[in-house]
């Protein structure tokens, strides 16, 4: 209430609820569950078109995304990934916080991006059928869409499920009771011990009914999402009391910022800084990088690949897909920081070497997918000084392929964040126009035939 009246900052006494990341007491209170309802109300009396909009909604999750879309645009998936695509910030909520899965459907994989701009539009009227046949009930209707997903974390398909309530309590019964998420089980398990009761639903059932004793001014009767929405942040706000959970990534409340987890290296930096002799051949997707370095390789130079490339191919050739092997992009930056550190931290700082990308294209990617680096990656980067950052512009012809599924406006909008990256860090990158490959090449070696 405080924050809500415009008081500054604590709002609170209490030091784990002034650090700590909580959401409101009533879910429909929270930013995205407000920006849902809004995107979903136009089609609110067409169950299959809710439903779409539901689902889309809750792999999606974020505020400003949804703000920036009509449900008029779920019906052309070509035209919503373009939309999407062109979004000044990646379109899904923090991955860190929020994760979705890839879904299983007719046998084939789809990423959280095709499943949610593709594949709903295509299956609305079978998942509709599926959730009418629970008649009411969440838990079953959870438990049957699942069944084909195959998902091993079903929370986004229940919260979907549960979204229904808001508009089609006929559908999806408010009062249903829930699955008990992982977060909310030790609670839960708590209360249900201490009310000497038998089962989660029990337990529920009699914090509902206490209700009016300890709360009667609350602005609505609990249901059980709420019960179990409530001891998810109870058991949060306890770990924090005994020290089991620690205040930091995306546990930390911070006003005005999204969830974030950290990535960083097991060791500080030397305490000088270390200037190498590694040419950065940098820029955003289809910029020729690669065909740059190719054509450096040649002419008798030592060349180091893109980190990123070399695992997709890799990977590729083992018989997945692009989509498929950054289908989880936390993971999948972990891994490219991991690997990109290792070959740059060991790389002679006196021999020259041109590296397709570096890092510094890692901070860029890796903050897409909400990691952020830690205080001992922050110092090697700074102490660990590349000898030249060639920015190649970017070419106009795009095209994408098995390792580049980026859209060319998503393309221009990276570039555009690995300069500004460059910059923060203290470089000055060289411009290398689009052109013809000797061209560039050649301003690239005349430009390190100057340097001292």
């Amino acid at each position: 209430m405080r924050r809500a009246s415009g008081d500054p900052p604590p709002w609170t006494d209490d030091p784990i609820l002034q650090r700590g990341r909580f959401l409101n007491v009533f879910r429909e209170d929270d930013r995205g569950s407000q920006a849902l309802i809004r995107f979903a109300t136009p089609v609110k009396d067409n169950l299959p078109d809710l439903i779409q909009a539901l689902f889309f909604a809750r792999w999606c999750n974020r505020q400003s995304t949804l703000d920036a879309l009509h449900t008029d645009q779920l019906q052309d998936s070509a035209q919503l990934q373009h939309t999407l695509h062109g979004l000044p910030d990646p379109p899904w909520c923090n991955v860190t916080a929020y994760p979705v899965q890839p879904v299983t459907w007719g046998g084939r994989t789809h990423s959280r991006f095709d499943a949610a701009t593709e594949l709903f539009g295509q299956i609305k009227q079978d998942l509709t059928e599926m959730i009418l046949a629970a008649n009411g009930d969440v838990i079953e209707a959870t438990r049957t869409v699942n069944a084909a997903f195959q998902m091993a974390n079903d929370f986004p398909i229940f919260m979907a499920v549960m979204d229904i309530a808001w508009f089609r309590p006929d559908v999806i019964d408010p009062a249903s009771h829930v699955p008990t998420g992982i977060g909310a089980v030790p609670y839960l398990d708590r209360l249900q011990q201490h009310l000497g009761l038998q089962t989660h639903e029990d337990t529920c059932d009699k914090m509902i009914a206490l209700q009016s004793d300890y709360w009667p001014e609350a602005k609505r009767a609990f249901q059980p999402i709420d019960i179990e929405y409530l001891s998810c942040e109870c058991r949060k706000y306890y770990s924090y009391q005994n020290g089991t959970k620690a205040f930091e990534g995306k546990n930390v409340f911070q006003v005005g910022q999204s969830p974030r987890m950290e990535f960083d290296i097991d060791r500080p930096s030397p305490n000088h800084p270390q200037q190498t002799q590694i040419h950065v051949i940098a820029g955003g997707p289809c910029s020729g990088k690669t065909t740059v370095l190719q054509a450096l390789a040649a002419a008798g130079h030592t060349t180091i690949p893109e980190t990123a490339r070399v695992l997709l191919e890799a990977g590729i050739q083992a018989g997945h897909t692009a989509e498929q092997l950054r289908s989880d992009p936390v993971a999948w930056q972990r891994r490219v920081f991991l690997e990109d550190h290792a070959i740059f931290d060991a790389l002679p700082t006196d021999t020259p070497v041109f590296a397709d990308t570096s890092l510094v294209e890692d901070l860029v990617f890796g903050a897409r997918a909400g990691l952020f680096a830690g205080p001992n990656l922050t110092s090697w980067l700074q102490h660990k000084r590349y000898k030249t950052v060639f920015f190649l512009d970017p070419l106009e012809a795009y095209e994408t392929s098995d390792v580049r599924i980026e859209s060319q406006q998503m393309a221009r909008q990276i570039s555009e964040q690995v300069w500004s990256q460059y910059r923060a860090l203290g470089y000055h990158p060289v411009p290398v126009p689009a052109g013809p490959i000797k061209e560039r090449v050649a301003l690239i070696l005349s430009t390190i035939q100057g340097l001292p």
